[in-house]
């Protein structure tokens, strides 16, 4: 019930046409029938005709003598007008016939305004009679003194309020509606559907997707949507190129003189006998070596979100996975981690090397970082037919469930972490499982630490 309601409450541009297009049509049949009920009112129409008022009138002086079957035959030509120029029975909308011989009244239809009197004949006059304003005309038989009278509603605002609440106004309306709904449902979905093709195409693009839009609709809006699009796409596009490249060449320039302060404290350590003074040169290192990993952390982020920088090749990926676990081991051996690899097979994907070699440097590294001493660190890489899958488990704090979408931000860093990091390190798996087809997912291990599992697109990969 809640999210029937929430469908229905949330703002819907066909729903938002769709009711244009009803009350347009709601509006075109208020004009259509007011139109049609003042030309009705204004028109002389059947008050003007000759041959009715001739017939009645002959019928009665030829029946003067039968009166029982003279009001049969009235009655008879008085539901025929109402049938054809009225509204049924209902005198306030529709013709009453009135005839009089001899100033008496030998026939009325029912309901009929006898106290509308003509003050001349054979002219349409319009006269006000009981609170109601009314058309009629009065003939007057040439043979004898029999009068014929047709009168019908004149006052528009009162015949307007009447019919309404009898339903000849609203009870059309309320009835088509309904039916009008699926045809008009159908033809916005099958106008809308360009505009769904470019939504489906803009939805289907990654973050890093910034290229312009595939989808040019020939429609003039639409394409004028798309247009504006490809040029924001444009712009964000040469605010990020410029954004990666300050990073990348910041990040390149600091090398040379981080570099050239370690060598500078290291050589005046050397020579430094006080333990207060070593400590602090001590602390200088550790700073630098932390702007060192930073800076290499952002080289590696600005070339794993360069695409052109590492075209794809034929990677060994278990053989890479095995060279990456070897390299670490000397950091592995100094936290007292012992690394553990599961490989199954020989698996083979297209890739970008240097990207993988980030991503499995990077999970191992924190893997390390994070176990306690005497801890192991699982890897786990095997293949199918749809993905490729790697884990890497520890048995360290972990992430709270309530970060796990935070930790990819760049530079954020789980508050209650004692570890020195530079919160770049699942960004940067993240951009390069997005760049092989893949996605990465956090939970917790086996041990109640952290496993990170990620996830390629088997591609060309090989068991």
């Amino acid at each position: 019930m809640r999210g029937w309601w929430r469908r229905v409450s949330t703002p819907s541009l066909v729903r938002r046409i769709m009711l244009a297009q009803m009350l347009l049509l709601t509006l075109l049949w208020c004009a259509f029938l007011t139109y049609v009920l003042w030309e009705s009112l204004r028109s002389p129409g059947l008050l003007a005709g000759k041959k009715t008022y001739d017939t009645i009138l002959a019928v009665v002086d030829q029946m003067a003598d039968r009166p029982q079957a003279r009001y049969k035959i009235l009655r008879e030509i008085d539901l025929a007008l109402r049938e054809d120029y009225g509204a049924g029975d209902d005198p306030a909308i529709s013709t009453s016939l009135i005839v009089r011989s001899g100033g008496q009244v030998v026939y009325a239809s029912e309901g009929a305004p006898l106290n509308v009197r003509n003050t001349h004949y054979d002219e349409a006059q319009r006269i006000s009679a009981d609170g109601s304003l009314w058309r009629s005309r009065t003939a007057r038989s040439p043979r004898s003194d029999a009068e014929a009278t047709l009168v019908m509603p004149a006052d528009e605002w009162h015949f307007f309020i009447h019919i309404n609440t009898r339903g000849y106004y609203l009870l059309p309306l309320l009835i088509s509606l309904p039916f009008l709904l699926l045809p008009a449902w159908l033809s916005v979905r099958v106008a809308l559907r360009p505009w769904s093709k470019v939504a489906r195409e803009v939805a289907a693009r990654g973050p890093q997707d910034l290229t312009p839009l595939q989808s040019m609709p020939k429609h003039e809006e639409l394409r004028n949507m798309v247009d504006c699009i490809n040029d924001l796409l444009g712009r964000v596009r040469e605010s990020a190129e410029r954004e990666r490249a300050f990073i990348a060449d910041a990040a390149h320039e600091l090398r040379t003189p981080l570099a050239a302060m370690r060598i500078n404290v290291e050589a005046l350590q050397s020579h430094v006998t006080d333990r207060q003074q070593r400590e602090l040169l001590g602390g200088i290192l550790n700073s630098g070596d932390r702007a060192t990993r930073l800076v290499r952390q952002l080289l590696l982020l600005m070339r794993s979100e360069t695409r052109t920088a590492n075209p794809r090749r034929p990677v060994a990926l278990t053989a890479l996975v095995q060279e990456r676990l070897a390299v670490l081991s000397p950091l592995a051996a100094r936290c007292s981690v012992e690394l553990e690899l599961d490989a199954r097979g020989e698996i083979r994907i297209d890739g970008m090397r240097e990207g993988l070699v980030s991503l499995v440097d990077n999970l191992v590294e924190n893997a390390i970082k994070y176990s306690p001493a005497q801890g192991r660190v699982e890897v786990a890489l095997h293949a199918s037919a749809q993905a490729i899958v790697l884990r890497v488990s520890d048995a360290g704090p972990g992430i709270a469930p309530e970060l796990r979408e935070r930790v990819f931000d760049r530079f954020f860093r789980d508050p209650d972490q004692t570890q020195s990091g530079s919160g770049l390190g699942l960004a940067i798996v993240q951009t390069v499982a997005r760049q092989h087809g893949g996605s990465v997912a956090l939970d917790t291990s086996a041990e109640g630490g952290l496993m990170v599992t990620v996830t390629l697109a088997a591609g060309a990969a090989a068991g």
